[in-house]
């Protein structure tokens, strides 16, 4: 594992460029979410998150921070629990209990601006 390791500090301009690229695709999501160009529980959202803390998690590879670990850490976890839940919801009930609880995730509502400014209200 510590030749993997060597191997990779060997060229610090791709573990700089993978965490970029995991700092891009962090952002990319949030933007996305926030403008509410896509909802934040959906698979999607959920596989990005894993993906961009995968490759912000390699780039610690050439300049480790504990703190960014733990965080890359968390958003793997957490993304592939959220994963794992959104797929064992479309499988058949007669499998299995569903793994934490029956409800599904709260539907994006959606945000309609009214006419006067400053003001919205959610749709119907």
């Amino acid at each position: 594992m510590s030749d993997l390791f060597d191997t990779m500090r060997a060229y610090p301009d791709l573990l700089s460029a993978s965490g970029v690229v995991g700092s891009i695709i962090y952002i990319s999501g949030f933007a996305l979410v926030q403008s509410g160009r896509t909802c934040g529980n959906g698979p999607l959202y959920s596989a990005s998150k894993v993906i961009a803390a995968i490759l912000v998690l390699i780039s610690l590879v050439g300049a480790f921070n504990l703190g960014a670990f733990i965080i890359q850490v968390g958003f793997i976890t957490f993304g592939l629990v959220g994963l794992g839940r959104q797929f064992s919801s479309k499988r058949d009930e007669t499998v299995g209990p569903r793994p934490f609880h029956d409800e599904q995730p709260e539907p994006c509502l959606e945000i309609q601006r009214d006419t006067a400014p400053h003001s919205f209200r959610l749709a119907s």
